[in-house]
C-alpha cells in the first residue's frame, strides 16, 4: 500500500500525551484490513517540553512490552519503523513523557 498517515495527535489541536492510548488504525484515513495479521509503521514522535524517554507500540488488549519501540531521551523529534501484530484493528501506544505521535503506515501483513 502507498504509505498513509494514519495517525498524528497534532490534528484538531490536539493535544500532547503521556501514558496509554489506543489508536483504531481500521478507522484510520487509511483503511487498512481489520483482519490483518500486523501492520507496518513509521512512528514519529514530538516530544514537548524537553525529553520524553521512549515509546511503545503493541496490540490493543495485550501487556505492555519490555522493550521500546524508539528512544527520545534527547528531546528532539524522533521516528522508527515498527511492526505491530494486530489483534482488533486498534493499537496502543506508551509513551514515557509527554509527547504528540505521528504513525505512517506502509503496508500491512496478510492474514
Amino acid at each position: 500500500m502507498a504509505p498513509c498517515r494514519a495517525y498524528d495527535s497534532r490534528d484538531n489541536n490536539g493535544q500532547p500525551f503521556m501514558g496509554e492510548k489506543t489508536i483504531n488504525i481500521v478507522g484510520s484515513p487509511c483503511a487498512p484490513p481489520g483482519n490483518a495479521a500486523g501492520y507496518l509503521f513509521n512512528a514519529t514522535v514530538v516530544p514537548t517540553n524537553g525529553p520524553m524517554g521512549y515509546l511503545t507500540l503493541s496490540p490493543n488488549g495485550e501487556n505492555q512490552p519490555v522493550v521500546s519501540t524508539l528512544n527520545a531521551y534527547d528531546g528532539f523529534i524522533t521516528s522508527n519503523m515498527a511492526i505491530v501484530p494486530n489483534m482488533d484493528g486498534s493499537i496502543d501506544a506508551y509513551a514515557a513523557g509527554l509527547t504528540q505521535l505521528i504513525l505512517d503506515i506502509s503496508g500491512y501483513f496478510a492474514p
